[in-house]
């Protein structure tokens, strides 16, 4: 089996940054953030979720000298939270890959189709996400399926997907908002949660369609 993952869920783009904390380790002591001021943030936070969007730097920060600048003010979500459980990051906006020719967004990644030994292809597919498991908001219940929403409900009403397609004489897969191929349904690509899937989305084992 070979598995392409992807992880999102943990930054989000601001205009300014507010609440400065410190945090040691060893000898070294770094200034981070509480929370991100900016378009994406559409409401306070609710501490049952996400109590703040910590750590946040800014842009040109070099954590004293110790790396690059900073391109951009941000914040990393995962020190009072796992991960964005309000789902108002850009990965749930559909800021992601929509041409193999950069636009507005990045082209996405090719990735051509994995073979086994002696050359051949996987013969069968299957496509998952284990989103249900944050989505604390709509009190997802990873064992009936109760409650589990793709795309995540947020201001964003987004999440990305696979595409199979074929780009410049390859049949490659893609990730993102890409619509050049197949996209297996889009987010219905990834199933359900239910008995059997051990608390994700799953969608079937089916055929590769190899475009």
């Amino acid at each position: 089996m070979i598995n392409d993952q992807w992880e999102l869920g943990h930054f989000e783009p601001c205009k300014s940054v507010t609440g400065s904390a410190t945090l040691t380790e060893g000898t070294f002591t770094d200034t981070y953030y509480l929370n991100c001021q900016g378009p994406y943030e559409k409401a306070a936070e609710d501490p049952n979720l996400e109590p703040d969007d910590s750590p946040c730097f800014k842009f040109g920060d070099t954590h004293g000298g110790t790396a690059a600048p900073n391109l951009v003010t941000g914040c990393d979500v995962f020190f009072d939270a796992v991960g964005d459980l309000d789902w108002d990051g850009t990965p749930y906006y559909p800021d992601w890959p929509d041409s193999v020719l950069p636009d507005r967004f990045p082209s996405p990644f090719l990735q051509l189709q994995p073979t086994t030994v002696g050359g051949h292809r996987y013969p069968q597919i299957q496509f998952m996400t284990d989103t249900s498991a944050s989505e604390l908001n709509t009190n997802c219940d990873v064992n009936s399926g109760t409650g589990c929403v793709l795309p995540p409900q947020g201001p964003g009403h987004f999440f990305p997907y696979f595409t199979q397609a074929r780009v410049g004489g390859a049949c490659v897969w893609e990730f993102g908002n890409m619509r050049n191929g197949n996209t297996f349904g889009g987010d219905a690509q990834y199933g359900a949660v239910g008995p059997g899937t051990l608390g994700a989305f799953a969608g079937p084992i089916r055929s590769n369609p190899n475009c």
